[in-house]
């Protein structure tokens, strides 16, 4: 099929096109060098009304699960890929919903076809050179300059991109598609080398831990793998009903907290 742009720019914040207004904006290829990525997290932090460079990192990793999401959308349900390299992107941060969000620009439309056999071979390939090429310098990058561990930036996203591959595909209305997509989940945590990564485990390959779901009364909802950061905004959130820092007693209080809001909605 062809490229939905308009699906991407909805869904997954990868757009087409500059916003003159954007509260921030740089060229993605600034952000595998020190310098660049300090510069970024440092205009970043105090827009997410973030205490710390550790949180913007935090925050700056968990955005890049939807360019992650596009990059598999391209490679399942198109016929070829623009550029998605740094050097074809640009980031921006926009206001969405009246919250900042961080959108990915992309440059030269031009489409590169696939090829016409496309095997294991070549999807392990095609997406783990744009792990280990776009995707991993400015994961070490934002470690090296903020302190996160790597592992704990990587963390960010596994979660995020299962979401939006489910919602990219159901928003698709063609269930083939849909499966598909949804089979991406298990290719990310089974399939790829961890070398890929540059890590010594696959950090989408995760044993789901079970909760039961505060905004969803009788269903349940997965603890997320690594910690957020958001408790280390000055926005009152505190820590995720999910955070996998919580203790037992903490979570109870936080799962009643929840449902006593809801309740008042």
């Amino acid at each position: 099929m062809n490229i939905d742009y308009g699906l991407l720019n909805q869904a997954l914040y990868v757009v087409t096109e500059k916003d003159p207004d954007a509260l921030l904006a740089m060229p993605a290829s600034r952000l595998a060098a020190p310098e660049g990525m300090q510069t970024f997290l440092n205009e970043y932090m105090p827009i997410i009304k973030g205490r710390d460079l550790q949180v913007a990192a935090a925050y700056f990793a968990s955005s890049w699960r939807t360019m992650l999401t596009a990059h598999l959308y391209f490679m399942t349900a198109c016929e070829g890929s623009p550029d998605v390299s740094l050097q074809n992107l640009t980031l921006e941060i926009r206001m969405a919903n009246q919250y900042p969000c961080i959108f990915f620009v992309l440059g030269c439309l031009d489409v590169h076809g696939w090829p016409a056999v496309r095997g294991e071979a070549w999807r392990q390939e095609t997406a783990g050179h744009w792990l280990e090429t776009t995707l991993r310098p400015v994961m070490e990058t934002a470690a090296e300059v903020s302190g996160v561990p790597v592992r704990q930036l990587w963390g960010q996203m596994p979660l995020g991109v299962e979401f939006y591959l489910d919602y990219l595909g159901k928003m698709t209305g063609e269930p083939v598609l849909q499966e598909r997509m949804a089979e991406q989940k298990g290719f990310l945590a089974k399939e790829l080398s961890a070398s890929w990564f540059g890590l010594s485990r696959n950090p989408f390959d995760l044993k789901a831990v079970w909760l039961e779901d505060p905004y969803r009364p009788g269903q349940k909802t997965r603890m997320k793998p690594t910690c957020c950061l958001a408790y280390r905004t000055d926005t009152g959130h505190g820590y995720c009903y999910g955070c996998p820092k919580l203790s037992k007693t903490e979570r109870a209080a936080k799962y009643e907290e929840i449902v006593k809001a809801q309740a008042l909605l």
